[in-house]
């Protein structure tokens, strides 16, 4: 090998024996140099590189970068997405219809309500004029019921002239306040056929008083009948009608007060005392007598047919009877 010559081109050092120029030769050999911890080839930090790669990384399913949930976020997304046209036209539809059924089904419950006010308010009418009926058929009932009560045609327990009430007061003389007499008159040797005639003269004697009066009464509805248009019926219900009046009227008068007339013949002579229970005695039977001779149909005592027990002073008969 030959050694250069001093003076030898510098052009000539520079080249390789390969012929490559120097420069391009270190060129090469930088690019194969370790580069310094923390920098990269083209010179950026580490941190930053591996910033972008993380950033491309795919994220584990069902997370997001932010930590949500993919579908909260899909949601958001279509919320924030304008909607088309064509589903904001169906919903408009759909909301107009739902109206328009809304309104239907009101029109239809307001006439419902109307149709059912018009039938309360009929059944109401109805109701009203069938009480009115009601009350109307009462009242009449009750007239004709409280006359047919008073001529004695039906009876009432609140009447206390009716035939039940009159024969309990016919017991009550018989057997509760004659006893008490009859104890007194044969204490004072009465004669017991005398008592019996004065018994049922008292009776008599109010039954014929009784009758007269019904004559009078007769006469008068007589002329009513005549002149008045009154049909026969009506005028014997009016007739009756004023026999009980008198009849109610004899009820609540005193019994004294009705024997006025001398009772006894002026032949007879009795004590003060004995006058007394004659007096009482006689006051009794004209009292019942009258009221019984007004009864419809008249009663009074059974006589033909009475029998008498063992005690001879038993001058009432058992019963009574319609004359």
């Amino acid at each position: 090998m030959s050694v250069s010559e001093p003076g030898q081109n510098l052009e000539d050092i520079g080249e390789s024996e390969s012929g490559e120029n120097p420069q391009d030769t270190e060129s090469k050999l930088n690019a194969v140099e370790p580069q310094p911890a923390g920098e990269s080839e083209s010179g950026e930090n580490p941190q930053d590189t591996e910033s972008k790669l993380n950033a491309v990384e795919p994220q584990p399913a069902g997370e997001s970068e932010s930590g949500e949930n993919p579908q909260d976020t899909e949601s958001k997304q279509n919320d924030s997405q304008p909607q088309p046209a064509g589903l904001k036209n169906k919903e408009g539809v759909k909301s107009s219809s739902q109206q328009c059924e809304q309104h239907e089904h009101k029109g239809s419950l307001t006439e419902m309500e109307r149709f059912y006010k018009e039938k309360l308010q009929e059944a109401r009418f109805a109701l009203k004029q069938k009480e009115e009926e009601l009350k109307s058929f009462k009242d009449r009932v009750a007239a004709d019921l409280s006359l047919s009560i008073k001529t004695g045609d039906t009876e009432s327990m609140n009447n206390p002239v009716s035939k039940t009430k009159l024969t309990e007061m016919y017991n009550k003389l018989k057997l509760l306040q004659w006893p008490k007499i009859k104890d007194h008159l044969k204490s004072n040797a009465v004669s017991r056929e005398f008592t019996r005639d004065l018994t049922q003269k008292m009776f008599k004697d109010a039954a014929e008083e009784m009758e007269r009066k019904k004559k009078q009464i007769d006469e008068v509805f007589g002329l009513i009948e005549n002149s008045s248009g009154l049909t026969p019926q009506k005028v014997k219900e009016f007739r009756q009608l004023t026999i009980h009046s008198l009849q109610m009227n004899l009820y609540h008068s005193r019994k004294e007060d009705l024997l006025q007339s001398p009772f006894l013949d002026d032949g007879a002579q009795y004590s003060q005392d004995v006058m007394e229970n004659f007096r009482l005695l006689a006051s009794e039977c004209y009292w019942l007598g009258c009221l019984m001779a007004l009864n419809n149909p008249p009663l009074q005592p059974d006589w033909e047919n009475h029998v008498p027990g063992m005690d001879a002073w038993d001058i009432f008969p058992r019963n009574i009877k319609s004359v």
